[in-house]
C-alpha cells in the first residue's frame, strides 16, 4: 500500500538526527503523524508543527531514550510505522566517550525495547537502519546481501564495535520478523552526505593535506556513499510494501564511487597543497588479504524488488566535498 494512501502514526527512533531528521520532515509532508523517540531535538529544534511529538527528549543517553521501556511504551503506543534509526553513539564524530559495555548495552536493550514493544502493539512495520560496515573487511569481488559479514575486521570508521552492534541488532529484528511475525526490513547503509556536507571527510585527513604531508593509500582503495535523501526515498519506497518484509537491502549508490586516491587528489587541488601520494599496493589486514578492497555494495537487490534507485551522481559527491572544504578551512 504507497504511503501516500494512508493516514498513519508514525514514530521515527533518532529523528534529531542527520538522516532522522529528513526523515520526519518528509513525513510530515505527507500528512502523517510523527512521534520522534530521541532524548534531543538536535536538527529538528525549533520545529513546531502540529503533527509532530517528541518523547524522550532530555533524558539520559544511557537510561533513557530506547533504554527506558515506559518511555518506549509511550512512543510506540498507536504507531503504525517505526523507522528505527536511533544509536547511543557520537556519530558526528565518529567517536564514542562511553564505555563500549554501556554502549553494548543501551543500543541492544533499546532495539529489544522497541521490538518487543511493536510485537505487543501490532505495529504493522519495523524498518531498521543498519549499516554497510557489517561487511568489515570482505574477501569477495561482490558485497551483495548474501556476502559473509565480519563485521568484527571493520577499519573504518567508527571502528568494529559500532560494526558489531549494527549487525546484532539488524539479526535482532530479523529474528522477530521470522519468530514473531513482526514485518521487518533492515537497510546497510552506505555512509552519507547531503548538499554542503560528507560524512567521509574528517578535518584531520584536510588539515593533514593543508599542512603539505604525505597521505599513504592502499592502490584501487575506495568508498561509495549516498544522500541522505536517496535513503529517506528508499525507506517511504519500502515502507508497508510486503515484498520488503523479511528483507535485507543494501542502500548505496555505486555511481558515485571514488577510490581514496581520487579523494586525496582532489583535497590536494582544491587546497593548492603540495601534498603527496604514496601508494600502498599489496594490502594485508588482519585474516589476510583483502581480494575486494574497494568494491562497492551490490544494489541489485532492492532495484529489483522495491524499483528503488538512486540519482546523484559522482560530480554531486564532488560539489559537496568542495562545499564541506571551504566550510572546514574558513572555520579555522
Amino acid at each position: 500500500m504507497p504511503l501516500d494512501d494512508v493516514k498513519m502514526k508514525v514514530l521515527v527512533t533518532g529523528g534529531g538526527g542527520f538522516i532522522g531528521s529528513r526523515l520526519v520532515k518528509e513525513l510530515l509532508q505527507k500528512g502523517c503523524a510523527v512521534k520522534v523517540l530521541d532524548i534531543q531535538t538536535g536538527l529538528l529544534k525549533g520545529e513546531t508543527h502540529p503533527n509532530l511529538e517528541f518523547v524522550g527528549v532530555e533524558s539520559n543517553n544511557l537510561h533513557g531514550g530506547m533504554s527506558d521501556r515506559s518511555i518506549v511504551e509511550k512512543a510506540v503506543k498507536d504507531v503504525d510505522v517505526i523507522y528505527h534509526l536511533a544509536i547511543n553513539w557520537n556519530g558526528h564524530t565518529w567517536r564514542h566517550t562511553l564505555p563500549l559495555a554501556d554502549l553494548f548495552d543501551a543500543n541492544i536493550r533499546g532495539t529489544l525495547n522497541l521490538l518487543e514493544a511493536a510485537k505487543a502493539q501490532g505495529v504493522r512495520h519495523f524498518l531498521f537502519a543498519s549499516s554497510c560496515a557489517v561487511y568489515g573487511q570482505a574477501k569477495s569481488l561482490i558485497l551483495n546481501e548474501e556476502t559473509v559479514c565480519n563485521p568484527e575486521l571493520w577499519d573504518g570508521p567508527p571502528g568494529p564495535a559500532y560494526a558489531l552492534v549494527k549487525l546484532i541488532t539488524e539479526k535482532l529484528c530479523l529474528m522477530y520478523h521470522h519468530h514473531h511475525e513482526l514485518p521487518v526490513t533492515a537497510f546497510r547503509i552506505e555512509v552519507v552526505f547531503d548538499d554542503n556536507e560528507t560524512h567521509f571527510l574528517s578535518k584531520e585527513d584536510v588539515n593533514k593535506v593543508v599542512k603539505g604531508e604525505t597521505m599513504e593509500v592502499i592502490e584501487g582503495d575506495g568508498f561509495a556513499t549516498i544522500h541522505v535523501d536517496e535513503i529517506v526515498q528508499a525507506f517511504l519506497t519500502a515502507t508497508l510494501n510486503k515484498n520488503a518484509y523479511g528483507q535485507v537491502f543494501n542502500l548505496s549508490n555505486p555511481t558515485t564511487h571514488m577510490t581514496y586516491r581520487e579523494l586525496y587528489q582532489l583535497l590536494i587541488e582544491m587546497t593548492g597543497s603540495k601534498s603527496e601520494i604514496r601508494l600502498i599496493k599489496e594490502p594485508l589486514f588482519i585474516g589476510g588479504p583483502v581480494t575486494g578492497a574497494g568494491v562497492p555494495e551490490s544494489i541489485e537487490k532492492i532495484q529489483r524488488v522495491l524499483g528503488w534507485k538512486p540519482h546523484k551522481t559522482k560530480e554531486d559527491v564532488k560539489k559537496t566535498i568542495a562545499k564541506h572544504i571551504k566550510s572546514m578551512l574558513t572555520s579555522t
